[in-house]
């Protein structure tokens, strides 16, 4: 009882800390990096935003479209792909800056793609637009609240089982084996296949694997606990598609296909044996996407 209510007041003064940290819009440097092709008017615009801790680098399929007239622009998380860490995502506000830069090119049709923690500002950037946007492509998406807090709650379970599977306390190989969890989910392990594929992939990332900072993580993570989609939230006439793993930790796929219910999207595709990194273990996402979005 004392752990969990130290625990909880040690997040308390997390989140007030991290409130104290400027948005997006006072971020020593723009979030938005674009593909050059950016100008008011483009016929195309396709908004990508990433999750916490994840590098805008997840999305390098879509710059692989090559679609005519078409702009790609990036949103990036504070302390990511050469962002300062001066500043905390804010799920509305930064819906808003990335808002107010569409408007600003006013694109003929204007498609977003959300990963994780993306997912929500997609959504929420989607509502703010002076255009309905065409499509969204919701990756592994993050719903509501609590559902941030009992991601936590369950990534601190999934961090304690990795360290007894790999019988050790060091920091370092409880990441790596945290990580085939991400990549496939927890009921991987009884195939014996899956689980030396997923080992195998996790020892190949081992030496990038680096625990984020309490603060970057209230940073990238804070907004996403108490946000709330307004219940009245329908994107139409945009079409909304949910693309999550089957066996995702970290957001459940049946939770997901209740928030895809409230939010009227048209289509959850899921995907058997995937966890919460589909970018890196589906060799089709990008591809279904781009079919969902008719391009």
């Amino acid at each position: 009882m004392l752990t969990r209510l130290i625990s909880a007041i040690a997040l308390l003064l997390c989140l007030g800390a991290c409130s104290s940290l400027p948005g997006a819009d006072k971020a020593g440097a723009f979030p938005l990096l674009e593909n050059g092709k950016a100008k008011p008017g483009v016929a195309r615009l396709i908004v990508v935003i990433p999750g916490a801790f994840e590098s805008t680098d997840i999305f390098a399929p879509i710059l692989d479209w090559d679609l005519p007239d078409t702009a790609v622009v990036a949103y990036r998380f504070p302390g990511m792909d050469g962002l300062p860490a001066d500043h905390r995502v804010d799920i509305d506000g930064s819906a808003r800056l990335i808002a107010d830069y569409v408007n600003d090119i006013a694109p003929r049709d204007t498609y977003l793609v959300g990963f994780s923690t993306g997912g929500p500002i997609a959504i929420e950037t989607a509502e703010r637009l002076d255009h309905p946007a065409r499509a969204l492509a919701l990756i592994s998406s993050a719903a509501g609240a609590p559902s941030a807090l009992l991601a936590s709650a369950r990534g601190a379970v999934d961090m304690a089982e990795a360290m007894l599977r790999s019988h050790s306390t060091d920091p370092q190989d409880t990441l790596t084996e945290n990580y085939r969890t991400l990549l496939y989910g927890r009921d991987h392990y009884g195939d014996s296949a899956a689980a030396a594929k997923s080992e195998t992939e996790a020892e190949g990332v081992r030496a990038t694997m680096v625990r984020p900072s309490l603060r970057l993580t209230m940073a990238h993570s804070a907004s996403l606990m108490t946000w709330v989609p307004d219940p009245d939230t329908d994107l139409a006439p945009a079409r909304v598609g949910f693309f999550h793993g089957a066996g995702d930790p970290v957001f459940p796929l049946p939770a997901t296909q209740r928030f895809a219910g409230q939010i009227h999207a048209q289509k959850v595709y899921t995907y058997p044996g995937q966890g919460h990194l589909l970018y890196e273990t589906s060799s089709r996402v990008f591809d279904d996407i781009r079919r969902f979005f008719g391009l």
